[in-house]
């Protein structure tokens, strides 16, 4: 360490330890574009004294930029506690009683309207089971690999053909 760097290695040692110490108006002085230039040619300036003092320098500078957002972090919680926040019911409230609700009764469906009740004149509600064919399937035929049988059968059932346009193979 050169002579010269001893008094920014002094300086720089208080400012660090005191820096939770200084007022929050002058940390948030740090936020200026003017006060910014001015800190980054001060660490090139100190650059060119040695290489010890400029490490001092630009740690400093980190601790204020620390110190600053632990403060703006500290007053946006302070105004987040202030916002309007739903609180819970205190056990008063809650163990309050609260005016009762006419709540309508439910309609009632007339048995005449009911197909699923038995009638007296006999009916039976029988379940018919479809017809025999419905679970029928079959794999429809192709032709495959496409060759000039397809055409015929893309013909036949009206699929590949526009009128007035002519297929050219």
């Amino acid at each position: 360490m050169y002579p010269a760097e001893l008094v920014y290695f002094i300086i720089c040692t208080i400012i660090i330890l005191g820096s939770s110490f200084l007022p929050t108006r002058i940390l948030f002085l740090l936020d200026n574009i003017i006060v910014r230039i001015a800190l980054v040619l001060f660490v090139l300036y100190v650059i060119n004294i040695g290489s010890t003092a400029a490490i001092l320098v630009f740690m400093t500078i980190a601790v204020l930029y620390l110190e600053r957002n632990r403060r703006k972090v500290t007053a946006a919680l302070k105004k987040l506690d202030k916002m309007e926040i739903p609180k819970y019911a205190s056990i008063e409230e809650a163990y309050k009683k609260t005016a009762p609700i006419d709540i309508p009764e439910f309609d009632v469906a007339q048995p005449s309207e009911s197909d699923f009740i038995p009638t007296e004149t006999g009916e039976s509600h029988n379940f018919e089971p479809v017809d025999i064919s419905i679970n029928e399937k079959s794999v429809l035929s192709t032709i495959y690999p496409l060759d000039e049988r397809t055409d015929e059968l893309y013909e036949k059932m009206g699929f590949g053909h526009i009128d007035s346009v002519e297929t050219v193979m």
